[in-house]
Formats: C-alpha cells, sequence, structure tokens
C-alpha cells in the first residue's frame, strides 16, 4: 500500500512530465489578458507550507527573484526596471498568469511568455520550487481556488 506523501510525489512526477502540454494549454482572456491554465490550477501543492519550507522558499526567492520582483515582492527589483512589461507586484491580487499553486509552480517552473520571467526548471529542483511558492504566497494574496 502506497502512502499519501508516495502518491503525491508520482502525481506530482506526472504533472512535471506534462509540463510543457500545461502551458500550452492556458488561456488568456481577450480583454484582461488574464492566463488561466486550468490543468495546473488543479496541482495539489505536495509542500506543507511550514516554517520550514517558507524559510527556504525566502532564501531562494531573495538570490533568484529578488533582483526583478523587489526584496518585498512589489515588482521593484532593479534587474525589473528594464523589461517590459515589469515583473507584477506578487503582493496584490492582479495576478495575469493564475494565483494557484499550480499556476505559480508552472510560470516558476516554465517562465512566463512575451515577459521577462525565464523558467527556473534547469536552476531548481522540483521541491525548491513549491518552497518558493510558499514563500511568495506568504508575502502576497490570500490563496486562490
Amino acid at each position: 500500500m502506497k502512502t499519501p506523501s508516495v502518491l503525491a510525489t508520482i502525481a506530482l512526477g506526472l504533472a512535471v512530465g506534462a509540463g510543457a502540454s500545461l502551458f500550452a494549454q492556458g488561456h488568456q482572456h481577450p480583454t484582461t489578458g488574464v492566463h488561466r491554465h486550468p490543468a495546473a490550477a488543479k496541482m495539489t501543492n505536495p509542500v506543507k507550507a511550514d516554517a520550514t519550507s517558507i524559510a527556504a522558499g525566502r532564501v531562494l526567492y531573495d538570490k533568484n527573484c529578488a533582483g526583478c520582483h523587489g526584496a518585498t515582492g512589489k515588482g521593484d527589483g532593479s534587474m525589473g526596471e528594464e523589461l517590459n512589461p515589469k515583473p507584477p507586484d506578487l503582493t496584490d491580487a492582479d495576478w495575469k498568469h493564475g494565483s494557484t499553486d499550480g499556476e505559480m509552480f508552472l510560470v516558476i517552473r516554465d517562465g512566463a511568455r512575451n515577459t521577462g520571467m525565464k523558467p527556473y526548471s534547469k536552476k531548481l529542483t522540483t521541491h525548491q520550487i513549491w518552497d518558493v511558492v510558499n514563500y511568495v504566497r506568504s508575502i502576497g494574496p490570500a490563496k486562490s481556488h
């Protein structure tokens, strides 16, 4: 009998393996420009958002994300000044690429088209990406379902 954590890992592996197709299946609203990724939105975060994960996510965020998104996630990092569009404010409720944990994971892993957001799949492990999601969730808007 498989434990719930083993099953979650298997499910995550299948979802990660389907990553390219998840990103390709995204939909952009014609007037708001908001992207939704229905398959990614259904992904469940397998990493508990506890103090350990959030602290690890903050270290990773500071190293990999703060340059563009800013130290507090307001989108005001020095490297983001030259980007068009500007990096988003991760602390507000206006998320153009989806606000579920799965959609956040997908954007970090695969990047976001037509933005300066590059993929981090080669720099961060799957677990590290979930730690970043947990950290961003801790500074950002309430969880969206």
